[in-house]
């Protein structure tokens, strides 16, 4: 569990409720609820984890704890933090987003591919970056991600094969795309298991 998780409003009502607890064995959730001004299903709730706490109760509900001003503003800005699942989401959004970019806009990708299909075509990022008029590292990223998304293949030979059978480029950044989509909605469902 990270850091901010751990300090969710709802750690320190279970808190507060516990020492209630350990001081009186027979002290309810209705009790705390009751003293809180809450109905006990909505307590229930939030201790489970099934609804966060809206922030105006944290500010009505953390008078009653006896917190400060300051110490309330903190929990309502945790509470408006996302959880790790929506972490995780957000950061596969933001990586399939920028591959997306990448494919759209650099032309680097295509001509790989293009080149690849020519005589006298050699499987060499020097030499690759000579004819496309770019640096070996942007041909190596390149490559990386068309081999990532399987619109290139490199055989156990050393020899290249183009797995998009696109014509033209509109075509390939058309396929490239797809692709996108597919990896990125595996990500999706792989996170969510």
């Amino acid at each position: 569990m990270s850091s901010m998780q751990e300090h969710r409003f709802r750690q320190r009502l279970e808190q507060e409720f516990r020492m209630r607890r350990e001081k009186n064995p027979r002290y309810s959730l209705r009790s705390f609820a009751r003293f809180l001004g809450a109905d006990h299903s909505v307590i229930s709730q939030i201790l489970r984890a099934i609804r966060r706490t809206p922030p105006s109760q944290i500010r009505k509900w953390g008078r009653k704890l006896k917190m400060s001003p300051e110490e309330a503003a903190a929990y309502i800005a945790a509470e408006h933090l996302p959880d790790a699942a929506e972490t995780s989401r957000l950061e596969q959004l933001r990586h399939w987003t920028a591959e997306g970019l990448s494919l759209a806009t650099t032309p680097v990708h295509w001509q790989i591919l293009r080149l690849s299909h020519m005589p006298g075509f050699h499987a060499d990022c020097r030499w690759l970056a000579k004819k496309i008029n770019v640096s070996v590292d942007e041909v190596n990223l390149a490559l990386a991600r068309l081999l990532r998304l399987r619109l290139l293949q490199v055989g156990a030979s050393g020899r290249w094969k183009d797995l998009t059978g696109a014509r033209n480029e509109r075509e390939f950044r058309k396929l490239a795309m797809v692709r996108i989509r597919e990896k990125a909605a595996e990500a999706t469902v792989d996170s969510r298991e």
